[in-house]
């Protein structure tokens, strides 16, 4: 082991409570019903990783949001498409994640991505240069020699500047997977369909359902990628979300598949002189190496633990299908199937960290995963809410109607009223209208004035 690495045994009690994010779960599971507030339930990970977490957030003003998803985004770059999980038996799940970190100018956004993903930057590093070696080697051979050996590539896994084409030639080069990292996606997103119309923003929907890619390149030759594993993750200013999502980024569900990690609360960030301690730098760095050469050599496939699987489909029957917006059955539905990658992830992580066999997803990580899910719903929504310009622009058209129809304000009775004289909505569904406070405000008992002009 590293002289730097460290296991969990050695760190103390004292240590644990080092960073306001690893105060007891438990209080941290009280507050976030209290406050209502959507904080990242860092309790999903291992104590060491809570940790590391906390000690990141005390020393370097690192979001726990932004470290916990970047973190997140490093195992799944590293295990690619090695690790992948049965549902089925014509159903394999690998754990793509397509990440935006939402914030503030300063909010070391990209600071927290960067020490995530910095062991794999080292790898590439390492890919990199023995390429070069290679390269001049092949470079070398006599003519005759060259035609009878295969020429070296450059195997990456992170690219941070690429044209389409440059993505699925790095990911034909690296059939395990690439992981795509901008700084600020702004850029992406609104490159998309720069070359051709369409086709860009077609080949990332693929890709992040695991789909075949096929470019055909400009010198003839075609290049197809078959188990694609491709993960995105990048930074974007919480005030530009409207100017770059316009609605057709949101038609063809692109924006369902993203993970928005937009912070209910921005770590102060005031310089101080503490420091973070090598061992938590050397300890993260094993664990991302050991990730990688977990399935380095054999794929390995996951599958649920039979408690696990029949809480699965139990949770997922017991999900509505009856939302209030179109956009969050969207979100709802995509994020259902992102239970299974982050049930992947996390038992890779408890594996790693505990130096346990993987094999089996247990009830414990399933339930952790949907704890995941329920934080990037939240996420969603308000993401939701910022894109549109007002609040009743994200109504549906029945909606609308009915609050146009409303005066002012009115009663209960006047209101069922206007509904049924006019058969707008069913008189359930329109008392359910009503408890949306953002568009009612209830004055009296019986009586309510419209909240958005």
């Amino acid at each position: 082991m590293n002289d730097m690495a460290i296991k969990i045994a050695e760190i103390s009690d004292d240590e644990f409570q080092l960073g306001s994010t690893n105060i007891l779960n438990g209080l941290k599971e009280d507050l976030k019903l209290v406050s209502g507030k959507n904080i990242f339930p860092v309790n999903v990970f291992p104590p060491i990783i809570q940790k590391l977490v906390g000690e990141l957030e005390t020393t370097l003003n690192f979001s726990p949001d932004y470290t916990s998803a970047a973190i997140l985004y490093a195992v799944s770059v590293s295990i690619g498409n090695r690790i992948q999980l049965k549902v089925k038996n014509s159903w394999l799940e690998k754990s793509n994640l397509y990440m935006v970190l939402v914030g503030r100018t300063g909010d070391v956004k990209s600071h927290s991505v960067s020490f995530c993903l910095h062991p794999l930057m080292n790898l590439d590093k390492q890919n990199f240069d023995h390429y070069l070696l290679k390269k001049k080697e092949f470079e070398q051979l006599p003519i005759e020699e060259k035609s009878k050996t295969t020429v070296p590539v450059l195997r990456q896994l992170l690219l941070n500047d690429f044209t389409p084409e440059a993505f699925v030639k790095a990911h034909y080069f690296n059939p395990r997977g690439i992981g795509l990292y901008t700084d600020e996606i702004a850029g992406f997103f609104n490159s998309f369909n720069q070359y051709r119309k369409g086709s860009e923003e077609e080949s990332y929907l693929s890709a992040w359902s695991g789909k075949p890619i096929i470019k055909n390149r400009i010198s003839g030759d075609e290049m197809r990628v078959d188990n694609t594993k491709v993960d995105i993750i990048g930074t974007m200013q919480e005030a530009i979300l409207s100017s770059v999502f316009q609605s057709n980024k949101m038609k063809n569900g692109f924006i369902d598949r993203l993970l928005f990690v937009l912070p209910h609360k921005y770590v102060d960030n005031k310089w101080n002189d503490k420091d973070l301690d090598e061992k938590y730098i050397g300890w993260y760095s094993e664990f991302i190496e050991k990730t990688f050469q977990l399935s380095e050599n054999s794929e390995i496939i996951l599958e649920f633990h039979p408690e696990a699987k029949e809480y699965l489909y139990k949770w997922q029957n017991s999900q509505k299908n009856d939302f209030d917006f179109e956009y969050q059955r969207g979100i709802s539905v995509k994020l259902q199937q992102y239970v299974l990658r982050f049930s992947i992830l996390l038992e890779v992580i408890y594996s790693i960290c505990n130096d346990e066999k993987l094999h089996t997803i247990s009830l414990k990580t399933l339930k952790s995963a949907i704890k995941l899910r329920d934080y990037f719903f939240e996420n969603a929504v308000r993401v939701f809410e910022i894109i549109d310009n007002t609040y009743y622009d994200s109504l549906t058209e029945i909606q609308k109607n009915v609050f146009d129809k409303l005066p002012q304000q009115f009663k209960t009775g006047e209101g069922i009223e206007i509904i049924l004289k006019e058969d707008l909505m069913k008189i359930r569904s329109f008392k359910n209208f009503l408890k949306d406070e953002k568009l009612f405000k209830k004055i009296a008992h019986g009586i309510y004035e419209k909240q958005v002009f």
